[in-house]
């Protein structure tokens, strides 16, 4: 999400329907949310399988919106033309950097965007 947030989505602006790339934040954010109950709890909390299941079922529906066809991001990206191989390889390259982070320091607790965390 974290790539995602700071190459990819930021690449899009502008150039496939806003609503959609607003969407694919909000749903960071729902993920995110989760991430960080998950993290602060462990396996034997009594929601937390439950967590687990919602949050694979968000990803697989954030990840199926973002590939359909002809109407998902990748597809607007296409169409735009905007460079996928290139957003890739920086994309893959802050990948490295961050599981570097994670390996030295474990994960941060997931920042949300369009929430207030706070409140969550």
């Amino acid at each position: 999400m974290t790539i995602e947030e700071e190459i990819f989505y930021p690449a899009l602006e502008g150039k496939i329907e806003e609503d959609l790339l607003k969407e694919g934040y909000v749903e960071h954010d729902g993920a995110k949310t989760l991430i960080n109950e998950l993290e602060a709890s462990g396996p034997d909390e009594e929601y937390y399988d439950a967590q687990v299941k919602v949050l694979s079922e968000q990803i697989e529906h954030h990840v199926g919106e973002e590939e359909k066809p002809r109407v998902g991001m990748f597809a607007q990206a296409k169409k735009a033309k905007v460079d996928l191989d290139d957003l890739g390889q920086k994309m893959e390259a802050r990948k490295k950097q961050l599981l570097a982070v994670a390996k030295a320091s474990g994960l941060p607790e997931a920042e949300l965007t369009t929430m207030d965390s706070a409140n969550h």
